[in-house]
């Protein structure tokens, strides 16, 4: 009985060590702007502006950001946040973090999941997706009936979407130019 209960609580102790490992790797900072604004022992000065919203099954939010130390105005940090919010009863959001040297290649990501088609694999479905760092993600996918639709989600747990057009994609691109041009 006694061996039951020792492996019972080293099982345990064990177990909540590595539970408590995950959380810690799961909250790390996956960007610039997120590890900035974590910072402690600073005042953390943060500008943005809204470059615009679409909305279509829940909405996606473009802003400029602009991160700054109070203590020392040379250190800085811009780049782009996206908030997606989902539509229906709870209208839960999340916001994805995009460092401004991360931009290009999200256009890039932009460009060639708004022109994917169901050529780019010989099966029935498909989809095509890009990812940043901080957890953003659109995709381009066909539904049952051949239609192409996009998902636009941002977070990691907790990961909130929105449904767009796939013309819409354009949209959200424009912003995200907008918002380079900003910052």
């Amino acid at each position: 009985m006694k061996k039951f209960v020792v492996t019972a609580v080293l099982a345990l102790l064990f177990t909540s060590m590595a539970y408590g490992q995950d959380q810690a790797e799961t909250q790390k900072p996956a960007t610039k702007l997120e590890a900035f604004q974590a910072r402690t022992g600073i005042v953390v000065v943060r500008g943005f502006t809204t470059l615009g919203a679409i909305r279509g099954l829940g909405t996606v939010t473009v802003d400029a950001r602009d991160f700054r130390d109070a203590s020392n105005p040379k250190t800085r940090l811009t780049g782009v946040s996206i908030t997606v919010k989902e539509s229906g009863r709870l209208e839960r959001e999340n916001t994805a973090f995009i460092d401004s040297d991360e931009i290009a290649s999200l256009l890039a990501g932009l460009d060639y999941v708004s022109k994917a088609t169901k050529d780019v694999t010989p099966l029935t479905n498909f989809e095509a997706e890009y990812r940043t760092k901080g957890d953003f993600r659109i995709t381009v996918y066909n539904d049952s009936s051949g239609e192409l639709s996009a998902a636009v989600s941002a977070g990691h747990i907790g990961k909130t979407s929105a449904y767009i057009k796939l013309q819409q994609i354009f949209e959200l691109r424009q912003l995200i130019l907008d918002a380079k041009s900003k910052i």
